[in-house]
């Protein structure tokens, strides 16, 4: 039908949203870009600098005392006191 001053066309609508319900989309689930791996390895670091972070706060490492040894060393009096072989000091 031609569209005329007495009865002008009305567009027709399209049925393409009804088509695309019917069509299910599958979302990719790519791991081996390198984007992916990129953030991948940057988490995997994060974590790994974590890990030696709360290692260094343990007192071992932020104390001076310790110097050298994984335990406190004992403080004796000056006459008994014991060269250590560890951290080349007297305790």
């Amino acid at each position: 039908m031609l569209p005329t001053s007495l009865s002008p066309a009305k567009p027709q609508k399209s049925h393409v949203a009804h088509r695309m319900k019917a069509v299910k989309f599958h979302k990719t689930n790519v791991k081996h870009t390198a984007r992916y791996e990129f953030y991948e390895r940057v988490e995997k670091a994060a974590k790994e600098k974590q890990k030696i972070m709360r290692k260094m706060a343990k007192p071992q490492y932020s104390n001076p005392r310790y110097f050298g040894h994984k335990c406190l060393p004992k403080k004796r009096p000056y006459w008994r006191m014991r060269y250590c072989k560890e951290c080349g000091i007297r305790h």
